[in-house]
């Protein structure tokens, strides 16, 4: 990522909700709507090959890649976009 991105990212910045890890699902089920993961493949903080074999443990799905770190929005967003665009087409 190039430096004034980051450092734009950096100044940003902002703490994340704490709900996700202090209260349960509230839903006694996921939606049924087609699930899809995006999997980028220079994530250094959660590596590519790690997430595959979550997504395909827990999910019962093959994600889908594209390149890019964990801030994929961020540095690679058109590949992105037109990933998660390529979903209304299916």
């Amino acid at each position: 990522m190039p430096d004034d991105l980051a450092a734009e990212v950096l100044r940003r910045d902002r703490d994340q909700s704490g709900t996700p890890f202090g209260q349960p699902w509230p839903l006694p089920a996921w939606p049924d709507v087609p699930t899809r993961f995006v999997v980028c493949r220079d994530d250094r903080f959660f590596p590519a090959g790690f997430i595959r074999g979550l997504v395909a443990q827990r999910l019962g799905i093959t994600p889908d890649e594209i390149g890019g770190g964990h801030l994929a929005a961020l540095n690679h967003h058109r590949e992105l976009a037109d990933q998660l665009e390529s979903y209304l087409l299916d």
